[in-house]
Protein backbone atom coordinates (compact mmCIF):
# COMPACT_ATOMS: atom_id res chain seq x y z
CA UNK A 1 0.00 0.00 0.00
CA UNK A 2 1.05 3.32 -0.95
CA UNK A 3 1.85 6.24 1.47
CA UNK A 4 -0.78 8.17 -0.02
CA UNK A 5 -3.37 5.88 -0.10
CA UNK A 6 -2.64 5.76 3.46
CA UNK A 7 -2.07 9.41 4.41
CA UNK A 8 -5.03 10.95 2.43
CA UNK A 9 -7.66 9.00 4.52
CA UNK A 10 -6.24 9.76 8.02
CA UNK A 11 -6.25 13.11 7.21
CA UNK A 12 -9.50 13.56 5.93
CA UNK A 13 -10.55 11.27 9.11
CA UNK A 14 -9.19 14.24 11.38
CA UNK A 15 -10.56 16.92 9.25
CA UNK A 16 -14.15 15.30 10.18
CA UNK A 17 -12.98 14.53 14.43
CA UNK A 18 -11.20 17.89 14.99
CA UNK A 19 -14.59 19.81 16.34
CA UNK A 20 -16.58 18.24 19.31
CA UNK A 21 -19.40 19.86 18.08
CA UNK A 22 -21.81 19.29 15.26
CA UNK A 23 -23.35 22.35 13.39
CA UNK A 24 -26.23 21.90 11.00
CA UNK A 25 -26.21 25.13 8.95
CA UNK A 26 -28.79 26.17 6.98
CA UNK A 27 -28.77 26.81 3.39
CA UNK A 28 -29.83 30.38 3.16
CA UNK A 29 -27.75 33.65 2.00
CA UNK A 30 -27.26 36.40 4.28
CA UNK A 31 -26.66 39.47 3.60
CA UNK A 32 -22.81 40.85 4.79
CA UNK A 33 -24.03 44.19 4.80
CA UNK A 34 -27.51 46.49 4.16
CA UNK A 35 -27.07 50.12 4.01
CA UNK A 36 -29.97 52.82 4.11
CA UNK A 37 -29.11 56.13 2.23
CA UNK A 38 -31.14 58.65 3.24
CA UNK A 39 -30.89 62.73 2.77
CA UNK A 40 -30.65 65.11 5.75
CA UNK A 41 -34.52 65.27 5.25
CA UNK A 42 -35.09 61.34 6.02
CA UNK A 43 -36.03 60.73 2.57
CA UNK A 44 -34.38 57.82 0.46
CA UNK A 45 -31.92 58.10 -1.73
CA UNK A 46 -32.54 56.55 -5.09
CA UNK A 47 -29.84 55.45 -7.66
CA UNK A 48 -26.70 55.99 -5.68
CA UNK A 49 -23.32 54.47 -6.66
CA UNK A 50 -22.32 51.90 -4.27
CA UNK A 51 -19.32 50.01 -4.17
CA UNK A 52 -17.46 47.66 -1.39
CA UNK A 53 -14.00 46.22 -0.53
CA UNK A 54 -14.02 43.16 1.56
CA UNK A 55 -10.25 42.42 2.25
CA UNK A 56 -9.10 43.81 -0.78
CA UNK A 57 -11.69 41.81 -2.78
CA UNK A 58 -14.37 43.70 -5.18
CA UNK A 59 -17.85 42.93 -3.49
CA UNK A 60 -20.96 43.57 -5.28
CA UNK A 61 -23.63 46.12 -4.07
CA UNK A 62 -26.76 46.29 -5.44
CA UNK A 63 -29.71 48.33 -4.53
CA UNK A 64 -32.12 46.48 -2.85
CA UNK A 65 -35.43 47.97 -3.70
CA UNK A 66 -35.65 51.36 -4.81
CA UNK A 67 -36.11 52.20 -1.46
CA UNK A 68 -32.85 53.55 -0.80
CA UNK A 69 -31.56 50.56 1.05
CA UNK A 70 -28.06 48.84 -0.68
CA UNK A 71 -27.03 45.01 0.26
CA UNK A 72 -23.30 44.29 -0.19
CA UNK A 73 -22.13 40.87 -0.30
CA UNK A 74 -23.33 37.92 0.83
CA UNK A 75 -22.05 35.50 3.28
CA UNK A 76 -18.05 37.53 3.00
CA UNK A 77 -16.63 38.65 6.67
CA UNK A 78 -14.25 40.82 7.12
CA UNK A 79 -13.46 44.49 6.86
CA UNK A 80 -15.59 46.55 4.37
CA UNK A 81 -14.98 49.73 2.89
CA UNK A 82 -17.94 51.02 1.28
CA UNK A 83 -18.28 53.99 -1.01
CA UNK A 84 -21.46 56.41 -1.74
CA UNK A 85 -22.20 58.38 -4.72
CA UNK A 86 -25.16 59.97 -5.73
CA UNK A 87 -25.49 63.10 -7.69
CA UNK A 88 -26.42 66.52 -6.17
CA UNK A 89 -24.65 65.00 -2.60
CA UNK A 90 -21.12 64.73 -1.36
CA UNK A 91 -19.37 61.84 -1.70
CA UNK A 92 -18.73 59.22 1.40
CA UNK A 93 -16.94 56.57 2.44
CA UNK A 94 -17.72 53.90 5.08
CA UNK A 95 -15.89 50.98 7.05
CA UNK A 96 -17.70 48.18 8.95
CA UNK A 97 -16.45 44.78 10.04
CA UNK A 98 -18.79 41.95 9.21
CA UNK A 99 -18.00 38.92 11.78
CA UNK A 100 -19.56 35.24 11.40
CA UNK A 101 -21.89 34.01 13.62
CA UNK A 102 -21.26 32.17 17.10
CA UNK A 103 -21.47 28.67 14.80
CA UNK A 104 -19.20 29.99 12.04
CA UNK A 105 -22.68 29.19 9.61
CA UNK A 106 -23.92 32.66 8.15
CA UNK A 107 -22.23 36.01 8.98
CA UNK A 108 -24.02 38.81 11.32
CA UNK A 109 -25.49 41.20 9.27
CA UNK A 110 -24.24 45.09 9.86
CA UNK A 111 -26.90 47.37 9.05
CA UNK A 112 -26.19 51.24 8.98
CA UNK A 113 -28.09 54.04 8.02
CA UNK A 114 -26.07 57.01 6.16
CA UNK A 115 -26.93 60.75 5.42
CA UNK A 116 -26.02 62.22 2.50
CA UNK A 117 -24.78 65.72 2.27
CA UNK A 118 -26.06 67.52 -0.12
CA UNK A 119 -22.65 69.24 -2.05
CA UNK A 120 -22.48 73.21 -2.45
CA UNK A 121 -23.84 74.54 -5.55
Amino acid sequence: MSLSRLVFPLALLSAFTACDKEVDCTEEARSSVQITLVDESDAPVIGATVTAVADGQDIDCEDWDASGVYICGYEVSGVFVISFEAEGFESQELELEVSLTEDECHVETVQETVVMVASAA
